[in-house]
């Protein structure tokens, strides 16, 4: 039963989500301002965030804008300042990044990103410089080419 109603859970949680981010689009597209605090008080309000145990709402409705900061981070730009968009946004930068892709938009606009992203990307090569790859054991059934 407790799955069924997390389902449940999750699916107005998305459907809020969406709403929110269909009003943003539209305050963007016709010059309004939009004002992420007006959301907080309709997912304080919400009868489903309050029966929410374990972060299932907040997850659920964190999915939508996250996936909104990825996309938007592949066209360079950076719209929002919520914070689930913020991070979809940096993680796919990152991302972009590590596989040596940069757009010159976004630093143009952002520069290196942010402290956030370049302290992420510093702290990762260092990682991934420590790794003894030549011990690393070798399997000819994955070799790439």
């Amino acid at each position: 039963m407790p799955t069924i109603f997390n389902g449940i859970i999750r699916n107005r949680a998305r459907k809020l989500a969406e709403a929110h981010i269909k009003r943003a689009l539209n305050d963007l597209q016709y010059g309004g301002q939009f004002n992420f605090e007006d959301c907080q008080r309709d997912i304080r309000n919400s009868y489903w965030q309050r029966k929410s145990v374990n972060f299932t709402f907040d997850n659920a409705y964190d999915g939508p804008w996250s996936v909104l900061g990825g996309k938007d981070a592949i066209k360079g730009l950076r719209r929002f300042d919520v914070p689930a968009y913020l991070q979809g946004w940096r993680n796919q930068i990152v991302s972009l990044a590590f596989n040596g892709w940069v757009n010159p938009r976004v630093i143009q606009q952002y520069g290196w990103i942010d402290e956030v992203i370049g302290q992420q990307y510093i702290n990762s090569k260092h990682q991934l410089d420590q790794l003894d790859w030549d011990s690393a054991p070798y399997d000819k059934k994955n070799r790439a080419g």
